[in-house]
């Protein structure tokens, strides 16, 4: 009982560690994409207006 029980926490560890590894390059990319998206909308809500009708 005491093997299943050490190697369900190995396994576990080895889990949480994978995760990990992939979760926080995630949340990088999620944040770069968001900044930039509202950089962007910022920046189109500062450009003058191009009038084309002249």
């Amino acid at each position: 009982m005491q093997m299943i029980q050490s190697s369900y926490r190995g396994v576990s560890l080895m889990v949480d560690l994978g995760l990990d590894r992939i979760l926080i390059p995630l949340a990088i990319v999620v944040g770069l994409a968001g900044g930039a998206m509202i950089g962007a909308e910022i920046a189109q809500l500062q450009a003058p207006a191009i009038d084309f009708m002249r």
